[in-house]
């Protein structure tokens, strides 16, 4: 993959999300073709944000107005009651209203009475089903805290995961952030579930997400997988040229393991560094002994 298939990539990225007009993208690059400034992306997402967490509002809003007009109608309706009255004074209207038909001097006789009793019901199933509608907002609330706390952790360890895959970053350092916020984006549309210290990934239903082999994606692989999407990556050679040329002290040199005994021989080692750990390690997934 090359760098213009990268750039293409983020642009069009920018342009169905963040609904960005070719005219805006262009704006973001200096003559040079450098990705220079990021502030419109950072203007345009913010924007976004708000506007959904504003029509989510609305929205609620308009349901609870709704609801309410909805029942306050067949209250009234019900117990043939004219008020300008709405919620919860409308019902203690509506029970004032019925106790003065009633005409009695024995409160404890008027607290019997059918239309008493069948008004402050319909009191207390209001209030129980505002009370229900309130837990569920307030527990959707934290799955979605929950749900943001885990996704940090898992964008810590797949940030991680991806340095070790050695990619070839661009070099001007927006354009490779900007890359890099790109495959966090594919990241977060999946769902994960913590398993000590790695991570199962998960499909809508919650169940574990499968290769085409049958077994479980490894959060290895899931990441690898997006990553070659907009990057290249080292090849052994290069980072094992890389690796001895940082330090005279290395290991011995790195080769292929051929089979999984083999491989295990080879991690256990302690003359080993740690990028020829990381590298054994690439190359056993790559050959398939890992």
């Amino acid at each position: 993959m090359d760098k213009k298939i990268d750039a293409q990539a983020f642009e069009t990225y920018l342009q169905k999300v963040l609904k960005l007009t070719a005219e805006e993208v262009a704006s973001l690059y200096n003559e040079a073709g450098e990705l220079t400034d990021f502030t419109l992306v950072e203007q345009k997402d913010a924007a976004r944000i708000t506007k959904l967490s504003s029509d989510k509002t609305n929205q609620y809003n308009r349901g609870l107005k709704e609801g309410a007009e909805k029942l306050e109608k067949a209250i009234k309706e019900k117990y043939e009651v004219e008020s300008d009255f709405i919620g919860l004074e409308l019902f203690d209207h509506v029970i004032e209203t019925k106790v003065s038909e009633v005409g009695s001097a024995n409160p404890e006789e008027v607290m019997k009475h059918p239309e008493v009793i069948k008004a402050l019901n319909e009191k207390d199933k209001a209030l129980r089903a505002k009370d229900k509608e309130w837990q569920s907002k307030i527990a959707d609330k934290e799955k979605e805290i929950n749900k943001s706390n885990l996704f940090n952790k898992v964008k810590a360890k797949a940030i991680a995961e991806f340095e070790n895959l050695k990619p070839i970053l661009p070099e001007n350092a927006n354009k490779a952030q900007a890359l890099k916020d790109v495959l966090l984006s594919e990241l977060v549309k999946f769902n994960y579930q913590e398993d000590g210290e790695n991570f199962i990934i998960l499909k809508e239903d919650g169940t574990p997400l499968k290769n085409e082999h049958g077994y479980d994606v490894t959060f290895q692989d899931h990441i690898k997988g997006h990553a070659e999407k907009y990057f290249d990556f080292k090849t052994a050679e290069e980072r094992s040229s890389s690796a001895n040329n940082n330090s005279s002290t290395a290991g011995p040199k790195v080769k292929v393991p051929k089979t999984k005994d083999e491989y295990v021989t080879m991690m256990r080692d302690q003359t080993l560094t740690p990028q020829q750990r990381v590298e054994i390690k690439n190359l056993a997934v790559k050959a398939g002994v890992a």
